[in-house]
Formats: structure tokens, C-alpha cells, sequence
């Protein structure tokens, strides 16, 4: 699990489709403040736990921008450390992924990968493991298709990744999704992604939650699970507001959203059983590219940044009591999609699923906001054809509106 790095972004889209959303009441989440992280702390950092201790691996500080540290930190004795790791334990990167597989075990891995190198945001090719029990080099593995700002996810022993910026001129993120086995050593190409972008989400009861995320021109707010025994993804909904940048961490059947690369306070808790979001106010420091953690019923949330500049990175570690969020909130549940296919279409034709039955406008807009279709959808109807075949290419908002009914919003590419 890991926070993406952005470059130049249209703020206007990021704006449309967070105001689509209704303005919920909010619960308030008290942080406690604990024990601050060496070096002045880290953002862009890999991030994973075992049983008895959470790992920062890597990223930015306020000296450098690409770091090859490991820290550990021990939440029963509130303190961090090397532990057995020593300085420059992996390639000096940010924006990677870091992730434990058979943990607590003889032969526990810290897996480490994806992570943009000094030359630029393009991820390093290798993948490096280190042993967990005593910071012990352990070799490295290959990464055929790496991708910066990738989300990863461990299930059953099988180490998976997916999305991330591919290329950094001109800025390219993939869908893809990957399986690694550290057994047979061989990376398996899954169903892709509904839309290439950084993303990022965990692995609950044998899916893969993912949220939000960010294409190179505008942030996401859907949400979408991928069912590891059928190999298909599905489409739930939409959150209130798009969310990109943020940690992510699990708690039984809720992943906790911390931070968010523009409202960096962002504070949200998805419930995988029942697809209810619940929103806190906290008095959590905002944040960005930041790492989180559950343990004994607490979230734990440390490092980050504020800016692009090393000097806001963030040292200060927080934890606060979850063990009584109720997980069948009464909250807001996530919104049915607005879903266009297929995206990207070299054609520009489009088949349109609405998320309601009734009468509604389709409205078709350009990178620029400047609308290039409307269209009136009658009542009853199960699908719409658009037909953007005289368009350039490049990226389209649509934009779904019914009457007495929240507004919903997809995003396509007309190669």
C-alpha cells in the first residue's frame, strides 16, 4: 500500500465531481501523539505490519527526496528504530510498495518494490526482500512491468500489484493487474483495472478493495473489488468526494482512508461487508503520501508530507481507538456507478449504463470542461450509445443527472 506522486493536474474536474456528492454529518475521532520517527520522518515511505511491529521502507525525508532506509517501529514499546536493518537497506527510492509475506514465520520476507528511483518516476525493475526476523539480505525478484505509486495486496501467500504511473514523459499509468508467487518465483497478468491510474486499496475476505486514485490529469472517487477466486473485477459505487494520495489500512471488514493529496484531512472508513462509508473529523495533523496501521484496536498513522518540497515532510506518529467503530454504519452508502464501456475506445463509441432507471441528461465534457455532447435519457432505460467517433483524443467527464437524484460521474478515454 502506497501514496502516489502527482504532476500537473486539472483542478476543475477534481472539483466537479466532489461537489456531485451530498454533504454528510461527520463523527469525531480523537489522536493521541506518540513517538516521533527518526531523520525527521518520511513520506512516499512502503509500508506493511506483522504481528508485533509496523515497517517504513524508504522514501522521502526533509534532506533527500530518495531514501533506502528501514525503520521499525514497536508498537507495545512505543518506540522506532533500525532494528536489525541497517542504513541503505534497499535502493534509494520513494512512491514503492513494501509488504510482509508469511509473517511472524522463520521464513517471514519483507518484500520491496515499485519504488521511483533518483532517475525519475519510473519504478525500479527489481523487486529486493530482506528477512524480516534479522534485516538479512535475501535476493531480489523481477518485475516485468514495474509502476511507481502501485497498490499491492497480500492474500493467501501471493504477493498482488496493481495500477501506477508506468512512465513519466509522456505520463502514463496502467491498469494492470499482477500476482506474484514467491514460490515458483512467476508473475501471473490478471483481469485489468476498469481505468488506468495510481490507486490504492487492501485485501478483504478474498477481494481487492481499491479507491479513488489518480490518472495524470484528475482524481478518481470510485471504487471498485476484485474477487480473487473468479478473476473479475466489479463496479460499487462512488464515494462522496475523490480521494487520491491517502494511507490505507484494515480493521476486520473496514479499510480506514487517511489523508488525501488535496483535502489532506480526509478521514473515512468503507465497510467491505455492507459498502456504508463513515466520515470522521479528527485532530489528526492533514496529510499527504503518509503510512497507516491497526493494531490491538487502534489506527496508527505516521510520516507524510504537505507540499512537494522535503521540507514538509512529517516525523509525528498518531494513534487513536477504532475498536468501537460500529461496522454497520448507518452512513452514507456508496452511491451506484454511472459505467461506460469500453474505456479506452478506439472508436469513440460508447455504451453508457446509468445508475438509475429514470429520466436523466447525459452531459459529455472535454479535458478543457467544455461540453461536446448532452443527451436526454428517457426513463426505463438500461444503457445509452454515445458516439464521440468525431472527438480528439484525450480524457472526457460524463456526467449523469436524474431528476431528485444525487448526480453520478465517470471518466472515459477516446484514443
Amino acid at each position: 500500500m502506497k501514496s502516489p506522486m502527482h504532476g500537473p493536474r486539472l483542478f476543475a474536474f477534481a472539483l466537479f465531481l466532489s461537489t456531485a456528492a451530498p454533504i454528510l454529518a461527520q463523527t469525531p475521532l480523537t489522536f493521541t501523539p506518540l513517538a516521533a520517527m527518526p531523520d525527521g520522518g518520511r513520506y512516499g515511505a512502503g509500508y506493511c505490519q506483522d504481528q508485533n511491529f509496523f515497517y517504513s521502507v524508504g522514501g522521502g525525508s526533509p534532506a533527500t527526496a530518495f531514501t533506502g532506509d528501514v525503520f521499525r517501529y514497536d508498537p507495545a514499546a512505543n518506540s522506532w528504530g533500525a532494528g536489525p536493518f541497517s542504513r541503505g537497506q534497499v535502493s534509494p527510492q520513494r512512491f514503492g510498495t513494501a509488504a510482509i509475506l508469511a509473517p511472524n514465520t522463520s521464513t517471514s520476507l519483507l518484500f520491496v518494490l515499485n519504488g521511483a528511483a533518483s532517475t525519475g518516476p519510473v519504478a525500479i525493475a527489481t523487486g529486493q526482500n530482506v528477512r524480516a526476523s534479522d534485516g538479512v539480505a535475501a535476493g531480489s525478484f523481477g518485475n516485468p512491468t514495474p509502476a511507481s505509486s502501485a497498490g499491492t495486496a497480500v492474500w493467501n501467500g501471493l504477493l498482488y500489484a496493481y495500477g501506477g504511473q508506468a512512465a513519466p514523459t509522456p505520463s502514463t499509468y496502467t491498469n494492470q493487474l499482477r500476482a506474484y508467487n514467491p514460490a515458483t518465483g512467476v508473475w501471473a497478468t490478471l483481469a485489468p483495472m476498469a481505468e488506468a491510474k495510481s490507486v490504492f486499496g487492501a485485501a478483504v475476505n478474498g477481494k481487492i478493495y481499491i479507491f479513488g486514485g489518480f490518472d495524470g490529469m484528475v482524481n478518481s472517487n470510485r471504487v471498485d473489488a476484485y474477487d480473487i477466486a473468479t478473476n473479475t473485477w466489479q463496479a460499487l459505487g462512488t464515494l462522496p468526494t475523490t480521494v487520491a494520495s491517502q494511507a490505507v489500512a484494515v480493521l476486520g471488514e473496514l479499510i480506514w482512508l487517511v489523508g488525501d493529496f488535496t483535502n489532506q484531512a480526509y478521514l473515512a472508513a468503507y465497510d467491505t461487508r455492507t459498502g456504508q462509508l463513515r466520515t470522521f473529523t479528527s485532530n489528526l495533523p492533514p496529510r499527504r503520501n503518509a503510512a497507516a496501521a491497526v493494531a490491538g484496536g487502534f489506527l496508527y498513522v505516521w510520516g507524510g508530507n504537505t507540499a512537494s518540497s522535503n521540507a514538509t515532510t512529517l516525523a509525528d506518529l498518531w494513534r487513536a481507538d477504532v475498536q468501537s467503530i460500529a461496522t454497520a454504519s448507518p452512513r452514507a452508502r456508496v452511491r451506484p456507478p454511472l459505467q461506460a464501456y469500453p474505456s479506452p475506445s478506439a472508436t469513440g463509441r460508447l455504451t453508457v449504463t446509468p445508475p438509475a432507471p429514470a429520466a436523466a441528461q447525459l452531459v459529455v465534457s472535454d479535458a478543457q470542461g467544455r461540453t461536446v455532447r448532452r443527451l436526454a435519457v428517457p426513463a426505463g432505460a438500461a444503457s445509452v450509445e454515445v458516439d464521440l467517433a468525431d472527438q480528439a483524443a484525450g480524457l472526457y467527464l460524463l456526467r449523469w443527472q436524474g431528476a431528485g437524484r444525487p448526480a453520478a460521474a465517470c471518466r472515459v478515454v477516446r484514443q
